[in-house]
């Protein structure tokens, strides 16, 4: 699994950051080259009463940034 692209996608209440930095440091141990654009879903402005997804309108453009990320990286 070395030589590859990663992008990060995470939730939660922080909407997943911390577990994003702490799999950053496991990713570059296995020599993948995780992309800097990450998705972070949160809990409280993303989803309605906690259960149904209702994303943000500003969430399809973080995607769309990673995503170029690691098609750039793939590409190379």
């Amino acid at each position: 699994m070395v030589n590859k692209a990663a992008g990060s996608l995470a939730y939660g209440g922080a909407s997943g950051i911390r577990a994003v930095e702490s799999l950053r440091l496991v990713m570059g141990e296995l020599q993948v080259a995780d992309v800097k654009a990450q998705v972070g879903i949160s809990l409280f402005t993303d989803f309605e009463n906690f259960t149904a997804f209702k994303p943000s309108p500003g969430l399809e453009k973080s995607v769309t940034a990673m995503l170029d990320q690691v098609i750039a990286w793939a590409e190379r």
